[in-house]
């Protein structure tokens, strides 16, 4: 049995929003109340995505026990939704939720709860978001009592694995993202530029002066260049 871990989560969230820029096609749902289905069609290629990678697998709609899915076969889950949506239960947007696996250093795989959610996902536009609280995917965090910790093999094992799965879904759809592949926002404690995840340089700079990491770990991949700001 795969034991269950409970990472924190970070008090601010990371995400990716994806969307169709041609929105004028969307406006029926405004009119007749029914969704375009290339909505459902991309919530079938992205859950594929991240199930297949085992970092979503669905159990329920908006946090509701009221929307829980009936099983995991992902035909089974867009038929469930599709129900709900075309019935008017649930309007405008929704969010999905489930668990995921995360790899340990140590070869072992743990369940985690809400490691990426597929959320915002609208109706009245081609556009969603893949999101996450938890900051497993860089090397160096700051915990509770402000102290910065490193967790390279944590970091080696999992990052790869979102990045992949961001990039799967911005090929397979075709949308615009937000950032974009070269897009940097630094306004977190963890960097994002495009699909990668990067430690801010505060907490690296820390972490170096407090409990440097083995030699052998190549910090080079984790570092986004300073700003002409911050030089």
């Amino acid at each position: 049995m795969t034991k269950k871990v409970d990472f924190p989560n970070a008090d601010y969230s990371l995400q990716w929003l994806y969307r169709d820029p041609d929105q004028h096609i969307y406006e029926d749902y405004n009119t007749i109340g029914v969704p375009d289905e290339r909505i459902f069609e991309d919530i079938h290629r992205v859950l594929e995505i991240l199930h297949a990678a085992q970092l979503l697998i669905p159990v329920n709609l908006n946090r509701s026990k009221k929307f829980e899915f009936s099983g995991t076969g992902i035909d089974d889950i867009v038929a469930e939704i599709r129900q709900w949506v075309r019935s008017r239960v649930i309007k405008q947007k929704l969010s999905i939720y489930g668990h995921g696996i995360v790899k340990l250093p140590n070869g072992e795989e743990a369940v985690q709860k809400d490691l990426v959610q597929l959320a915002d996902v609208r109706f009245t536009e081609r556009s969603f978001k893949i999101t996450t609280a938890k900051t497993i995917w860089v090397p160096v965090v700051l915990d509770d009592t402000d102290n910065y910790n490193w967790q390279i093999g944590l970091a080696e094992q999992n990052a790869p694995r979102l990045e992949n799965c961001l990039a799967a879904v911005f090929h397979k759809l075709k949308l615009e993202v937000t950032p974009g592949l070269e897009e940097e926002d630094r306004s977190k404690p963890v960097w994002q530029k495009g699909f990668k995840l990067y430690p801010s340089r505060e907490a690296i700079e820390s972490a170096y002066i407090e409990d440097p990491p083995p030699p052998s770990f190549d910090i080079a991949k984790y570092l986004l260049p300073k700003t002409q700001a911050n030089q």
